[in-house]
């Protein structure tokens, strides 16, 4: 597309939609007590992203000088939603620019280099306490959403029953073959836990307590989280078996060491995502007022 192109297309109903979906889902989450943080773009440290399953290598985060010190692009605030709770703040949510510039990644209407994430952590929180929180928000926003969008785009939202239908990441292999093919199969959204992934998130006797959550018509994933590593040892093991730069973390690092880390969950939900599956968007292009697509000029 060109800059006409760009400015020609008529997505106020989209961005009536986002403007909806982020209000309720802000809203529900402040009554529930969270408090509301302001985003980090730019910070010494930021979520690795790798190992990764499906990347086929390491994702690095661009950097950019500021002031005669190199400091990176956000990936997610995830190391920061722990050490916010660190500094005593037991449920907290942002919305997060990231910034993830990924390498031979085909364009395939899920991802934009450039997006945001509703990114939540709860202190002491379970696995099962941020799956049903996210359950409850995402059968609650359909309600909130469905006369709207079935006037705005005739598409008729599902009616999700909870809880969410659960695999391991194994079951899903075994039974479809691959996560995309379970979405496209499957009919309402569902969990795959058991995700083999990132230092931060946490392992107990082999098994990670960690979660992503699908949505059906092959729309993928929407959201990503887990429960959280806190000892220091076992973030410092889990960084060096990943042949991860211990330097490249030194403040989380600092901050685990003298054990100021505490337990806790949480999530982040790609907001671009959801506004894709909830209006039946092709192309998370259609979506996004300024496109940010993987190989694709981004002409303003």
């Amino acid at each position: 597309m060109n800059a006409l192109q760009i400015v020609s297309r008529k997505i106020d109903p989209i961005a009536e939609v986002q403007t909806r979906a982020i209000t309720y889902l802000t809203g529900e989450l402040s009554r529930k007590g969270f408090r509301w943080l302001l985003p980090v773009m730019l910070s010494s440290i930021t979520d690795p992203l790798w190992p990764e399953p499906s990347s086929e290598e390491a994702l690095r985060p661009p950097e950019v000088e500021v002031y005669g010190e190199k400091l990176r692009l956000m990936h997610s605030m995830i190391l920061h939603k722990q050490m916010a709770v660190a500094m005593g703040i037991d449920k907290l949510f942002v919305l997060s620019p990231n910034v993830r510039l990924e390498s031979r990644l085909a364009d395939d209407g899920r991802h934009a280099y450039e997006f945001t994430q509703l990114d939540f952590e709860i202190a002491r929180a379970s696995m099962d306490d941020v799956m049903g929180l996210i359950e409850e928000l995402i059968v609650g926003l359909f309600r909130e959403l469905r006369p709207f969008v079935w006037e705005s785009f005739e598409r008729e939202l599902p009616k999700p029953r909870r809880p969410f239908k659960r695999f391991t990441l194994e079951e899903i292999l075994e039974e479809f073959g691959s996560e995309e093919e379970a979405s496209r199969e499957m009919g309402e959204p569902f969990w795959i836990t058991g995700i083999p992934r990132e230092f931060y998130d946490r392992e107990v006797d082999g098994i990670w307590r960690n979660y992503d959550l699908y949505l059906p018509e092959g729309y993928g994933e929407v959201s990503s989280g887990g429960e959280r590593e806190w000892e220091y040892e076992k973030i410092l093991a889990k960084i060096r078996s990943a042949g991860l730069s211990e330097e490249a973390f030194r403040p989380y690092l600092e901050v685990a060491k003298a054990g100021l880390l505490r337990p806790s969950a949480g999530a982040g939900i790609g907001v671009e995502r959801l506004i894709r599956y909830i209006v039946g968007a092709k192309h998370i292009a259609e979506v996004q007022p300024f496109p940010r697509i993987p190989g694709v000029p981004a002409v303003i």
